[in-house]
């Protein structure tokens, strides 16, 4: 997607597949334009498939693009076959991994343009059951972009978004491919609509596969097989059964009475579940992976250099990494913020303790002790209590007598916080007195409730409160699916947290129904990043969304400038397309302005709250 162009040096040996590859010529200007390609297909449309992204550098070109290519070249005559594969640099690119073709369609030539608007109207149409960009699925298309727009098939609904990318695609269309296109494998090649999703790179060649087949699923260090969903008392099923198999010291009736209620109950008081004796998904998971083994022989320590398919399972349970089953720098660097975050030594290394947490409790923090009462003082009182107000209070006689100077004082100070100002010290007043006394806090720092979701994260930003001190601010950083992190969704749910959910998913309706839809698009989710494919909405597919959709969240607080240095400056590197040395130096700091400046923010060149949710929007 950068604006290089540096042809692979490799040729290319194409028998009945790949047409020369020389530049065609341009049909004569006003000539009307070519239909689009037609073939029979089947009535099923392929599987949705989200975004995969370049992880691996193997630029030789793969069967889907070489064919999709050489259909497009031959039928209308125009671009050549040269512009795949691409010798490897800074920032993601299919190019570097054979998944991309650069069509030269040039937008101020007619005749070119006339053609890639046919081109992509067809791919992009939604076919007759409304599923838009039906025909970009049947060929396998991730995203497109051409003339500062950029279209994407696992997010759809999106339309014909703005691109900001450093070149403006004006004189080539850009077509990416997920994995399922790239090797061939899509129902306009193989004639049957592809029902799963592969999830690694196919291999390089020229030859697409003459029927459809199925890959393996990828298989993890510990086979984890698919939970049935959530089991309390008083059910009968064969999933109670199980359950209790996986517990022991039960007899397996397929009830699920007072005994098995007191044995989820003991099981999720040995892991460090909240002790509900209802068996949710997340306690059946866990007891599925780990069973009665203790931590250290449940989970083996992960460190940096290792290569795994429990390292993927890793990065997908920290989120906000590529999960590649290797673990670089950039998971160490996550492993070191969650045991930051959980209070754990930050080491870097995954062992059975970070990873325990990690499981059990994903990103939420210990729960806090619950915030010490205070009785309520008012004017006329006198008490020990009001004494040790007044002093905390300060400029006050600490006589133990709740005057008009004391009500005058506490007036003041809760005018300086921003709690109503009533001159009476409630037990909120004292909290927030006794926690920071009259430093520039906001009682936002001491709220008890959750902060208010805004519904459109990507324009989330700091914000300051209209009550807090003059020039105090509040960096808000939640997304979208902060709200719904703890909620298990599955079919028949309804509501705004599947209306959320069917937004982040892509490609169906926004009905907040959860339907067999919604539940095949979880899926297919879940098995693209080797989760048990359940179709149950876990808060491990919450946190898969967010780290998709929303990868710079977790940095909204760090200000980043010329002469910083870390893993976050990478991540802007990279998503900024420029040289990766790990040092914000002159060239980040212009690169940033230059995405400030385009995105209508103050050109500063600081990557502060506004600009990490800006690369948000850059990233999705």
């Amino acid at each position: 997607m950068t604006s290089r162009r540096r042809q692979l040096g490799l040729v290319l040996t194409l028998p009945a597949l790949v047409a020369p590859a020389v530049v065609m010529p341009a049909a004569p200007a006003g000539a009307a334009v070519k239909a689009p390609p037609t073939k029979s297909l089947p009535a099923a449309l392929d599987v949705y498939v989200p975004y995969q992204g370049q992880t691996i550098c193997d630029p030789r070109p793969r069967p889907g693009v070489v064919a999709f290519a050489t259909l497009m070249t031959t039928h209308y005559a125009m671009g050549s076959l040269a512009l795949i594969g691409r010798t490897c640099g800074s920032g993601p690119s299919e190019h570097y991994d054979g998944r991309a073709w650069d069509w030269m369609l040039n937008v101020n030539n007619p005749s070119q343009e006339a053609v890639a608007q046919s081109v992509l109207a067809w791919l992009t149409a939604p076919d007759k059951n409304g599923v838009q960009g039906a025909m970009a699925r049947r060929f396998g298309i991730m995203y497109i972009i051409h003339n500062r727009k950029m279209w994407r098939s696992y997010a759809p609904e999106r339309g014909w978004a703005p691109y900001y990318g450093s070149s403006p695609h004006t004189d080539h269309i850009h077509f990416s491919f997920n994995y399922n296109g790239a090797a061939g494998r899509t129902s306009w090649w193989t004639g049957v609509a592809q029902k799963t999703v592969l999830t690694t790179l196919p291999p390089a060649g020229t030859t697409l596969p003459s029927s459809p087949t199925t890959p393996p699923a990828p298989t993890p260090s510990t086979p984890v097989p698919a939970p049935a969903g959530v089991l309390s008392f008083g059910m009968t099923s064969a999933a109670v059964k199980t359950l209790q198999t996986r517990l022991g010291g039960l007899p397996v009736t397929g009830y699920f009475g007072s005994l098995t209620r007191a044995r989820v109950i003991e099981y999720q008081k040995f892991v460090g579940l909240p002790q509900t004796g209802v068996a949710d998904l997340k306690t059946q998971e866990i007891l599925a992976r780990r069973g009665w083994r203790t931590v250290a022989a449940a989970y083996p320590t992960l460190r940096p250099g290792m290569t795994s398919a429990a390292v993927k399972t890793l990065q997908t349970k920290l989120g906000g990494v590529s999960t590649t089953g290797y673990y670089g720098t950039l998971t160490k660097a996550r492993v070191t913020a969650y045991q930051k975050y959980v209070g754990l030594p930050t080491t870097g290394v995954a062992d059975p303790v970070t990873q325990d947490r990690l499981w059990v409790r994903g990103w939420t923090r210990p729960a806090a002790p619950a915030p010490t009462t205070y009785p309520t003082l008012r004017f006329g009182m006198t008490s020990a209590a009001v004494k040790t107000l007044q002093a905390k209070l300060g400029s006050l006689p600490t006589t133990g007598y709740y005057g008009t100077l004391t009500q005058a004082r506490v007036t003041a100070y809760q005018r300086f916080v921003g709690l109503p100002a009533t001159g009476v010290a409630d037990s909120r007043t004292q909290q927030v007195l006794y926690s920071r006394g009259w430093s520039t806090a906001s009682p936002a720092s001491f709220a008890t409730s959750a902060p208010t979701q805004k519904e459109q994260a990507m324009t989330t930003f700091a914000t300051a409160r209209a009550d807090s001190s003059p020039g105090v601010a509040r960096v808000e950083v939640d997304t979208a699916y902060t709200r719904f992190k703890d909620l298990t969704l599955a079919v028949g749910s309804r509501g705004a947290a599947v209306r959320v959910l069917q937004r982040g998913l892509g490609g169906l309706a926004v009905d907040g129904v959860f339907g067999s839809v919604t539940r095949d698009k979880v899926a297919a989710l879940q098995r693209s990043v080797a989760l048990p494919a359940t179709g149950v909405v876990t808060p491990d597919v919450w946190e898969v969304l967010e780290a998709r959709d929303f990868p710079f969240a977790t940095s909204r607080s760090t200000v980043l400038r010329e002469g910083d240095s870390g893993p976050q400056v990478v991540a802007v590197q990279r998503l900024l397309g420029i040289r990766v040395t790990g040092v914000f130096d002159s060239v980040t700091r212009d690169a940033v302005k230059k995405a400030q400046a385009r995105a209508g923010l103050a050109s500063t060149g600081v990557v502060a709250s506004r600009t990490w949710s800006l690369f948000d929007r850059l990233s999705a």
